[in-house]
């Protein structure tokens, strides 16, 4: 018979070992996703790039504390797999060497490498989950068959994307292709199409940025039937098409797949967005930010291959659009569109065309317009389209064919695109009851089309607030698509509602050379001159 004494030890031993279970007495460790679960766990960092006074060294090492703070942290424990955002980390000044993903290398306490590498893979190591980071690297040149010219210091300096494993292994490296800028990154020669298995069954590709916006290497990872994508980025949002989540989700929903998007935080040059994204099914979560944070973002991941498995979504606080407007925001170039005004009338039902040469969008309105003052502020609206090029702040130059409805806060062409400011105070006049867009887009393989929108707070309409169609057209002498677009729940906050397309010709249909497969680095990379400007050691 065991006395009072023994039971009460023996319940101590339970309660001991049922806690042993939890972090910190309070969070249940649970056990990584597998092969048969419909879902897994993902977590993807906003994190403030806000400049400091810091050396390159110290703010390295400030910024690396903090990432290895994240992946510790019980806040990240459930996640299988954490993302970080791009340019967040390190710099030219404290570049790193990458193992070989061939090699299967884990870094760990290898002083071949800097802090920035071996120490994440020590804390993927200890956490037991994958983790991507984005770093600036540095490689030894020539690398294998590259016979492009070297810097005189013999180094490469790329903008890579580095994966680790449970074990802390690198996994994979994806070296930017489509590069912003970069002044003193290379790319390679041809884009890498890079992607890693995880043992809970996911196979991820992975890319970087302004890699979103052409075909190679993103659109091909989708082609060999990649269904879920690691996106880090440092994206400087523009209206009416390309703020951060709004072509976040465009893009995950065109193609159906899961998209883990994480981005560096400074508003007051338009970086921020950062989300999880479930293809049709839209985002799980998602925020744009005002002001500079860090923080980390969780979720369930329904995998594309259990296309009923349940979905939860997390709404985020958003900012008003007084706050919103801190965040600054470039304007595309709409100049050259053709549109025509919504008439200011109340209670309408409108049905018209725009046609930008022989490309036409057909709109349906149903809308309804508030008594204004004169005195007060409000915004108008424009119908539009548009097939022709542009360039993206002279780093690329890319073709875009578009039906829009888009905000203009004056009379003036030149406020389209352009919001109130923080101060200004303003009606919403015009709800939107339902709209219908509908424009015929070539079938092929150079064009990608994606329904985009967004409100005056900067984050993107949920799908359930939209229906998008694609049907093939018929009789015509090359193969095009019908594609209709609606907006089905009234609105009073839209910015933008429209259907947008990048069309990766190498000329556009106006003359302008454009590069969407191909960066001008590599058109003219045999050419010492072009090559050696662009290295600055």
């Amino acid at each position: 018979m065991m006395g009072t004494d023994g039971v009460r030890k023996n319940l101590f031993c339970i309660l001991m070992l049922l806690l042993c279970g939890f972090n910190g007495f309070g969070h249940w460790v649970k056990a990584a996703s597998s092969p048969s679960d419909p879902h897994y766990w993902a977590g993807v960092v906003e994190f403030s790039s806000a400049p400091t006074n810091e050396t390159a060294e110290a703010s390295t090492a400030r910024r690396l504390a903090e990432y290895l703070s994240i992946i510790a942290s019980s806040a990240a424990i459930d996640t299988d797999v954490l993302v970080f955002p791009e340019s967040t980390l390190n710099s030219h000044a404290t570049a790193s060497f990458v193992p070989n993903p061939a090699d299967k290398i884990a870094p760990c306490n290898n002083l071949q490498y800097e802090p920035v590498v071996r120490d994440v893979s020590c804390a993927a190591r200890n956490a037991k989950k994958y983790v991507l980071i984005n770093l600036t690297e540095k490689a030894r040149c020539p690398e294998g068959s590259d016979t492009r010219p070297c810097a005189p210091n013999g180094l490469y300096h790329f903008n890579t994307n580095v994966a680790f494993d449970r074990n802390g292994i690198v996994v994979s490296r994806y070296r930017k292709f489509n590069l912003f800028g970069e002044a003193g990154t290379n790319t390679t020669v041809y884009p890498e199409i890079v992607s890693f298995e995880t043992d809970f069954g996911v196979r991820f590709g992975h890319f970087i940025c302004f890699d979103l916006m052409f075909n190679e290497p993103a659109l091909e990872l989708v082609n060999v039937g990649i269904t879920d994508f690691i996106f880090p980025t440092m994206w400087f949002s523009e209206l009416p098409f390309l703020t951060a989540a709004q072509i976040q989700q465009g893009w995950a929903f065109s193609n159906n797949v899961n998209l883990l998007a994480a981005g560096a935080s400074f508003p007051p040059i338009g970086s921020t967005g950062t989300g999880i994204y479930s293809g049709r099914r839209g985002a799980i979560t998602t925020a744009m930010h005002h002001e500079a944070q860090t923080k980390l973002y969780v979720a369930r991941v329904p995998k594309i291959q259990f296309p009923d498995a349940t979905i939860t979504k997390i709404p985020q606080p958003t900012g008003t659009p007084s706050q919103m407007a801190k965040l600054f925001l470039k304007r595309d170039q709409i100049d050259k569109y053709v549109t025509k005004d919504l008439p200011w009338s109340s209670n309408t039902q409108l049905i018209d065309s725009v046609c930008y040469g022989s490309f036409c969008c057909n709109f349906t309105i149903n809308y309804t317009v508030k008594q204004v003052l004169a005195n007060q502020n409000y915004y108008r609206y424009k119908l539009a389209a548009y097939d022709a090029g542009r360039t993206f702040d002279g780093f690329a130059n890319g073709h875009i064919t578009t039906c829009a409805i888009f905000a203009c806060s004056s009379a003036n062409y030149t406020d389209c695109s352009q919001r109130f400011g923080e101060a200004a105070q303003y009606e919403e006049a015009v709800t939107f009851n339902a709209i219908t867009i509908v424009a015929k887009f070539p079938d092929r393989w150079d064009t990608f089309v994606l329904p985009n929108n967004v409100d005056t707070s900067i984050v993107p309409l949920d799908v359930s607030e939209t229906e998008y169609s694609v049907v093939p057209s018929t009789g015509d002498s090359k193969p095009h698509n019908i594609i209709t677009y609606k907006l089905i729940n009234p609105r009073s906050n839209l910015f933008t509602f429209a259907i947008w397309s990048r069309v990766f010709d190498p000329i556009s249909s106006d003359g302008v050379s454009l590069f969407g497969t191909v960066s001008p680095l590599v058109l003219i990379g045999a050419i010492w001159s072009v090559v050696a400007s662009s290295w600055r050691f």
